[in-house]
């Protein structure tokens, strides 16, 4: 038998960004809640990544530049499908190192791939084809697990690879409350962390502060707003710094 044709396809060890056609976009969703988006945010923030932006890729970042490029803009798609090296940045920053990826009847003599690689079965074709059908389904669940998803992403081989499992709200919020924070400094009074986490409604209803509560509840939630804040503000600072050096979180 023929083989069929070879695709060269990228995977991504998590989801990636979606953005439709022209006439037929994906929602802001589709790449918003993704990983790569936030990378791209966080990488937005860091002092020193932009002046290299500023000086066209010249400085000590220099190297990083040469991968993500300039992200000042507010246009992630157009950072996104960039083409590096012939391929769109994500990819060639992102995803997994082009492999074949083609199912093929193997030939009479040929060497099967690692099972590593790949899943080789045998299938006799004497038997009838819902049986064949309802053991390679079997056999593909017991030998893919986990392939995707968590395993995948601990044993990547992407060029730049995420720190462990992605939370996609928490990273958002963080960067709300970093972006609230910076923008509290220029402005006097200045705005206390707690008024930043209640304006924000980053903690349950409960936990906010209401116009009933006494004195001393008041006082309590206060501090625990602030508290909140600055671990979150803890948190940003170091995943913008570690952005500049090709690591995220």
């Amino acid at each position: 038998m023929n083989e069929r044709k070879t695709v060269r396809t990228r995977h991504f060890p998590y989801k990636s960004p979606r953005f439709g056609t022209k006439h037929r976009p994906a929602p802001i969703g589709a790449w918003r809640n993704t990983v790569y988006y936030w990378w791209w945010a966080y990488l937005k923030r860091n002092a020193d990544y932009i002046a290299c932006c500023d000086s066209g890729g010249k400085g000590k970042l220099a190297k990083l530049y040469a991968d993500f490029g300039d992200v000042r803009g507010e246009d992630f798609k157009a950072w996104w499908t960039f083409k590096v090296d012939g391929e769109d940045r994500g990819a060639y920053l992102f995803a997994e190192p082009s492999v074949e990826s083609s199912v093929k009847v193997l030939s009479t003599g040929e060497r099967a791939p690692s099972a590593s690689e790949a899943l080789t079965v045998s299938l006799p074709l004497n038997f009838p084809k819902r049986f064949l059908e309802r053991r390679f389904k079997a056999l593909l669940a017991e030998a893919h697990q986990g392939k995707r998803g968590v395993q995948l992403a601990r044993t990547s081989k992407a060029k730049y690879t995420f720190k462990g499992q992605p939370n996609i709200p928490a990273l958002e919020q963080g960067l709300m409350v970093y972006d609230a924070l910076k923008l509290a400094e220029g402005v006097k009074p200045k705005k206390p962390q707690w008024q930043i986490a209640q304006d924000l409604q980053i903690v349950e209803k409960e936990m906010r502060i209401d116009k009933t509560d006494s004195v001393r509840v008041t006082a309590g939630k206060k501090n625990v707003l602030t508290a909140i804040v600055g671990r979150y503000k803890k948190r940003v600072v170091q995943a913008i710094e570690n952005a500049s050096s090709g690591s995220f979180p």
